[in-house]
């Protein structure tokens, strides 16, 4: 058993970028008067968080951290620029992604998500030089593991560092301000039945308060929505499909986070996604493992209402049982159940959930008007009726 292990005594050793490449990725910095950092998994993946927040908070240039990043530094930090996204990745000049790739989630680095064409110049840190140019041409590539390479450029910083422009990153603080202020009415609302906004609402504040627990998040809506609503503390906390836009891990996430960390664990799922693999209730409650699940019940796939076009009785293959009780499902198994209809309530659920460390599942009733659909995909298919949109 234990003595035919080999003892590793150096599992991850430092991959040490050229010196020409960090001064060259410095000298394009020095030039931007739009800076923006891009935090990847990668760079949470790294462990490297002292070196990757001493970089942040020397250059003081904003960051914006991709899903699974979130937390590395706290989305509260004052250069988190996650509340002015889309500003950000249209403004900015120079883009340093630290373990970020440029796929599909950031739009390949292409497009009017970019702002003008060739407005861009990008710097890379990967530990795989094949990601580099992969999308667009990278005109300063580190190549290394994350904490030697930033670690190098801030040191490269010591001396004769300049900011940012205070013009620059006053105009993101004013944006980022701004949204978060026209945010705060929704989130706060405790309208039943609950719309996406304020049952988020309320989940965020059951995370503020235990920024220890681990957040895991699947579906639609209820995915892309949590994303940007509920703020992490802790890096590492937030488990989700991340490249793969893909349903159904969300279980498997939440007993293999509860088994390996020994944490509470908030499993906030949209229906669809845990039909996927939702009978791995049992195996929660098998083990006794301390993982509090919330399904989004908005009847079906985005709103739930969607009727055959054809007339026939059939509904659409988007329409689940209208009013199910997913809370059921874990009462048979011998865990707690919930149905709840206001965010006030769901509120009081997740946190005696999380605090009792009892397998729980809540039945979040979301208005089935309250969704759309996610990425708008609908308007990429030539001949889809989104797209068309209604006859006149």
């Amino acid at each position: 058993g234990a003595r035919s292990l080999v003892k590793v005594v150096d599992a991850a050793p430092a991959q040490l970028p050229s010196p020409d490449s960090v001064s060259r990725a410095l000298e394009v910095l020095k030039g931007a008067k739009r800076p923006l950092i891009i935090l990847g998994k990668g760079a949470a993946y790294a462990q490297a968080d002292e070196a990757v927040r001493e970089l942040v908070e020397k250059s003081g240039i904003p960051f914006l951290p991709m899903s699974m990043a979130k937390g590395l530094l706290p989305d509260t930090h004052p250069q988190s620029a996650g509340a002015a996204r889309s500003m950000v990745l249209k403004d900015a000049d120079v883009v340093v992604l630290v373990g970020a790739r440029l796929n599909w989630l950031l739009s390949h680095g292409k497009g009017k998500t970019w702002g003008e064409p060739g407005s861009k110049t990008f710097i890379q840190i990967d530990i795989e030089p094949r990601e580099m140019d992969s999308n667009v041409a990278i005109v300063a590539p580190l190549v290394g593991d994350i904490g030697s390479c930033v670690s190098a450029l801030t040191a490269g910083m010591a001396k004769g560092w300049t900011p940012p422009p205070a013009e620059w990153t006053g105009a993101v603080a004013a944006r980022k301000e701004a949204n978060i202020a026209k945010m705060a009415p929704k989130l706060m609302s405790n309208a039943s039945p609950m719309n996406f906004h304020g049952a988020l609402g309320a989940l965020r504040r059951v995370v503020q308060e235990r920024p220890d627990a681990l957040l895991v998040n699947e579906g639609a809506n209820t995915l892309d929505l949590a994303r940007g609503i509920i703020d992490m503390h802790q890096p590492r906390k937030r488990l989700d499909v991340g490249t793969w836009g893909v349903m159904g891990i969300g279980m498997g996430f939440a007993v293999a986070a509860a088994v390996e960390s020994g944490k509470p664990v908030l499993a906030v799922e949209g229906d669809s996604a845990f039909g996927f693999s939702g009978m791995e209730v049992e195996t929660i409650c098998r083990y006794n493992l301390p993982v509090c699940i919330v399904v989004f019940n908005n009847n079906g796939i985005y709103k739930g209402t969607d009727v055959n076009p054809t007339g026939g009785s059939d509904p659409s293959p988007m329409v689940f049982v209208p009013d199910s009780r997913y809370d059921k499902m874990m009462e048979a198994f011998g865990g707690d159940g919930v149905n709840v209809t206001t965010p006030d309530e769901l509120y009081r659920a997740v946190s005696a959930a999380m605090d009792s460390g009892r397998p729980t599942l809540i039945n979040a009733v979301i208005d089935p008007n309250a969704g759309s659909e996610s990425g708008n995909i609908g308007s990429l298919n030539p001949t889809s009726a989104v797209r068309k949109g209604p006859k006149t």
